[in-house]
């Protein structure tokens, strides 16, 4: 999860940078409410893309699947501040999540309540609520709230609704829900909070563009200055003083911009970039490069038999462990000893040993792949192979020759 969250805002912080330096402020409105909704989706989903571009073959000759118990009391278990940490971290972290949820919850019955209770005025395309408690004008989905300030039939009041009724018909009440979920669950993420701002803003251009319409820009500005109050507002509703009014009024008599197209184009080259990078990740993991003390002592003795030999995948005839699986399990299940520092730290999990059989039947080129585990279980497993006894050569087309083999080790704890 951490390297996730850690591909998510490197996600979310180039695509809030590239919106920053190329598309915030110019008129293309209705594609900036685009890309700040996709942009939100792509920081979520693109850390999940995983690809390699190795395409490596299965590996031929795979050993029995080795598993070695580590025994716990749970009092023990109870005692590890690393156990304490892994829940104590992610408890805290969904209280804040349930938290914010609530918030949300509670404006959504604020709302509910004042719909419940207002006076209600039924026309074709929304609904027009009128309550005391409202102070100023604001839309929430197919409903209108109108505030005190003004009356719907005055000149100044006609541009209000017209701003509201675009809310309404441009759906951004549910951009303004979706935005608030994101920021729930991914609280710490702070270019999400800055997407769901500029998608608020652009929500406000969208309405004042289509307000401002009906009537001259200087009009409408004019209105817009006058109905800026400091008025307390609900944050999942589209208010019709929402600040800041001076990029709204700037917007207003903006109508071209330099290199549109180039503007809007750009990003694609920086997606496919953007997701080679963060999908190209999980390949960092694909061999380790730890290697223990009998390990490279092992491959040290024998690279010089092995540097001039080829390594085959494929053979007539297969390398056997002395005594066969069997006696190769009964081996390895006598001389791997659980690491002490990854039962502390409830470290389980299964690890691949690369190595090579060369044509004497030593062990070398001793190697881990797939996600490092730590806590020492790499050590363990190559020091493990490392002390094998000499196998019996693979043979292939009547001669011996090296053979790479797979073994994979599964370490497990079971507590009592």
């Amino acid at each position: 999860m951490i390297a996730y969250f850690i591909k998510m805002l490197v996600c979310s912080g180039v695509l809030y940078g590239y919106y920053a330096l190329a598309l915030k402020n110019n008129p293309f409105h209705r594609w900036n409410r685009g890309y700040l909704l996709l942009a939100t989706v792509t920081s979520i989903l693109l850390p999940l893309l995983q690809f390699s571009l190795v395409s490596a073959a299965a590996p031929a000759y795979t050993g029995p699947l080795v598993t070695v118990y580590g025994y716990m009391t749970n009092t023990v278990q109870q005692a590890g501040t690393s156990s304490i940490a892994s829940r104590v971290t992610p408890g805290i972290y969904s209280l804040i999540t349930l938290l914010l949820i609530a918030n949300m919850l509670r404006n959504w019955l604020m709302i509910k309540r004042l719909t419940r209770q207002g006076e209600q005025t039924n026309f074709n395309n929304y609904l027009l609520i009128r309550h005391p408690q409202i102070k100023s004008t604001f839309s929430f989905f197919g409903n209108i709230f109108w505030g005190e300030e003004l009356t719907p039939d005055s000149e100044e009041g006609k541009q209000v609704l017209r701003h509201e009724l675009e809310h309404v018909q441009g759906r951004h009440t549910a951009d303004k829900l979706l935005l608030q979920l994101v920021c729930a669950i991914f609280w710490f993420n702070p270019f999400f909070h800055l997407f769901k701002r500029e998608l608020a803003m652009v929500h406000e251009f969208l309405a004042d563009k289509a307000a401002a319409a009906e009537n001259a820009p200087d009009e409408y500005a004019r209105t817009l200055l006058q109905m800026t109050l400091q008025t307390k507002r609900m944050l999942i509703a589209n208010s019709f003083t929402q600040a800041p009014v001076k990029r709204r009024i700037l917007m207003l008599f903006t109508h071209k911009a330099n290199y549109t197209l180039l503007k809007k184009i750009i990003i694609f080259p920086v997606l496919v970039l953007l997701g080679f990078i963060i999908g190209c990740q999980q390949d960092l993991d694909l061999q380790s490069p730890v290697k223990s003390s009998a390990a490279l002592l092992n491959a040290s003795k024998s690279s010089a038999t092995t540097s001039s030999e080829e390594v085959f995948t494929f053979v007539s005839d297969p390398p056997v462990f002395p005594g066969g699986e069997k006696a190769l399990a009964k081996f390895l299940s006598r001389n791997i000893r659980y690491p002490k520092t990854a039962q502390a730290n409830n470290t389980t999990g299964t690890v691949s040993v690369k190595f090579v059989v060369n044509s004497s039947g030593k062990i070398s080129q001793i190697k881990t792949e797939g996600k490092l585990l730590g806590n020492g279980l790499e050590e363990e497993s190559m020091r493990a192979v490392a002390a094998m006894p000499d196998w019996i050569p693979g043979k292939h087309e009547g001669r011996n020759v090296s053979v790479e083999f797979h073994l994979p080790i599964r370490y497990m704890l079971n507590y009592q």
